[in-house]
């Protein structure tokens, strides 16, 4: 299972089957420009330039017969892109023409001839192509320049040379658009393994934890709720802490089946947590459980927090929840800290600073050397990963006598000017 979420390696079989569609794909790239209706100025201009170079410097000086032969096979040609038998039968015409009336060898119309008879076998199959071949070869064979036997290759040659050509371009490019159709179906089936594989290991992991950890948080949450009733006449203080106790295992065991559902379906991340809209509500009511426990938070939070996407509130709200977690576990209560989450040149401003007043000294210094010296507990490296997956940066460290935790959240905004 765990071999179908590996990346293949540059070197492997996929990359080279990639590396010959790409090879293929810049054999055939130029000719199928020049077969492009787009390229079709670009290619009269170079046939043309070519007809003129060809009727100045090749052969005797082209009378006026010659130069109005030449120049109209060459643009008779232009119609191959989209009439390619009327173009190459029009062609061959004229060069039949050439040499009857000619005052020169129709060297350009020949080329010309060849040119429209190999763009029509690379555009057409079929019977098309040799139709236009035995026209060339008539036109050919009905002005001939010596025996029987040497008409007869010529024709075969100057009709058949292009028609090769055309089929070779023809398979060419179809064979490059085969390859390409055969990559992506690979790559579409690579990744929908890869999506089942990442499927049968989030349900399985969903599994676990629920028959793990939902199952006992369950039973904590049963029997608090349980040793609440059984005790009425139990001090206000104790059924204080049991209350908080079975909110908390509640609250819990509801983002625990949040997380299960979203293992089971990625599809509901985007609205299984928090919405942006309920993020300032969601931060009081942590501050006001930090304070039934003892702890006081003073909160400065700027009202257009309720404007960051999904994924950042729920970042800020679990930073929230870990920072006041761990004030409560190393500072102990009675302490007190200071809340300040502000959006600032397009990023998001968390800080969560502890001021260090627990209700004694030797409480405070012996909480402090419990404190991991870096202030990175498993909860702790957790957040970091998820603020660096955001492109931020987060930092959890002694300032002085106080601890901070910090964070700065890019909103992914435009700043305003």
């Amino acid at each position: 299972m765990r071999a179908l979420l590996r990346r293949e390696e540059p070197g492997g079989r996929g990359a080279r089957h990639d590396e010959g569609v790409v090879s293929s794909a810049e054999v055939t790239r130029g000719l199928e420009s020049w077969l492009d209706e787009r390229f079709l100025p670009v290619r009269l201009l170079v046939l043309l330039v070519s007809a003129v170079g060809c009727l100045l410097f090749l052969g005797d000086a082209p009378s006026t017969i010659d130069w109005t032969i030449g120049l109209l096979a060459v643009l008779v040609t232009a119609g191959g892109v989209r009439w390619p038998l009327a173009t190459s039968l029009a062609v061959s015409g004229v060069l039949l023409i050439g040499f009857e009336i000619g005052d020169t060898g129709p060297v350009v119309p020949k080329v010309a001839a060849a040119i429209a008879l190999a763009e029509l076998s690379a555009r057409r199959s079929g019977w098309q192509p040799w139709v236009a071949a035995c026209a060339l070869a008539c036109a050919y064979l009905l002005h001939p320049s010596g025996d029987l036997a040497a008409n007869g290759y010529r024709a075969v040659v100057m009709a058949g040379a292009p028609v090769l050509l055309g089929v070779l371009l023809r398979t060419a490019r179809e064979g490059a658009e085969h390859a390409r159709r055969e990559a992506h179906e690979i790559a579409q089936r690579r990744d929908a393994e890869v999506a089942a594989a990442r499927a049968v290991e989030r349900t399985a992991i969903a599994r676990e934890l629920h028959d793990l950890i939902a199952h006992h948080v369950s039973s904590t949450v049963l029997r608090v709720g349980v040793a609440r009733h059984a005790m009425p006449d139990a001090p206000p203080g104790a059924l204080e802490v049991l209350d908080d106790i079975h909110a908390s295992g509640k609250a819990t065991l509801t983002d625990l089946r949040r997380l299960l559902a979203i293992l089971r379906d990625p599809a509901m991340t985007g609205d299984s947590f928090i919405a942006p809209a309920d993020l300032p509500a969601a931060l009081t009511a942590v501050v006001d459980r930090a304070g039934q426990s003892g702890i006081t938070v003073h909160a400065a939070v700027t009202e257009d927090i309720a404007e960051v996407d999904a994924v950042l509130a729920l970042t800020l709200l679990r930073l929230t929840q870990e920072g006041v977690s761990n004030i409560a576990k190393h500072a102990g209560s009675g302490a007190t800290a200071q809340l300040t989450i502000a959006i600032q040149d397009g990023e998001v401003r968390f800080t969560l600073r502890d001021n260090g007043s627990a209700p004694s000294s030797s409480a405070r210094a012996g909480s402090a050397a419990r404190r991991p010296a870096d202030g990175h507990g498993l909860g702790l490296i957790g957040l970091h990963e998820r603020v660096e997956l955001l492109g931020g940066e987060f930092t959890a460290a002694r300032v002085g006598a106080e601890w901070e935790l910090a964070a700065r959240l890019p909103t992914g905004r435009p700043v305003p000017a």
